[in-house]
């Protein structure tokens, strides 16, 4: 890669890659690496995009960014919204996709314009009563017993988690720890999910 001190290697288009037109591409999972992949290889790979493939097998794309639309059960959006101003690699691919509800625009602007006006932004992981900061001091709180399970979850294999659940792992000290209130909050974690 080449790397310069300005932008202009951000808006050069890059030369038409000899035989990209004699190519296929094929992805395994219809998450946001293939989707971002592809976009990319249809930009600046110029390679047409009826020769690319992405295989999913739910009937949901997305990934971990999928989104459920079913008023009957509800709605369900497991993607968020914490991004900072230096994506450039996200930015950049958004700069380049259409938005499908604005003419003229593109995915960045539609992003640029929700966070200006409804600014995502918070120095604070824990609130309670509708925005006050939780006092936590942003420490995890870890009692040694505590410590000494998350390290031994991380050196665990798969086979000896299986079928067991997140309260089969951790004790009551962990528990009682920020740090699983940090974890269960982002990732909706339950003491009964799966470890």
């Amino acid at each position: 890669m080449y790397y310069s001190s300005g932008t202009m290697e951000a808006f050069a288009r890059p030369r038409k890659p000899e035989g990209v037109e004699n190519k296929t591409a094929w992805f395994v999972g219809a998450g946001l690496a293939s989707m971002a992949s592809a976009a990319f290889m249809i930009r600046d790979g110029q390679m047409d995009g009826s020769k690319i493939t992405i295989l999913e097998r739910l009937k949901l794309p997305g990934g971990a960014l999928d989104g459920i639309d079913e008023p009957k059960k509800g709605f369900v959006i497991r993607g968020g919204r914490e991004v900072d101003d230096h994506y450039e690699c996200l930015w950049d691919l958004y700069r380049s996709i259409p938005s499908i509800e604005v003419d003229g625009a593109s995915v960045l602007d539609e992003f640029y314009w929700l966070n200006k006006d409804d600014p995502n932004f918070s120095l604070q992981r824990a609130t309670v009563e509708q925005g006050k900061d939780a006092g936590t001091g942003t420490l995890f709180t870890l009692s040694k017993q505590a410590q000494k399970e998350l390290i031994g979850l991380f050196l665990a294999t798969r086979e000896s988690l299986e079928n067991k659940r997140i309260n089969e792992v951790f004790g009551t000290e962990f528990f009682a720890s920020n740090f699983w209130m940090y974890w269960r909050t982002m990732f909706a974690f339950e003491e009964w999910h799966s470890a």
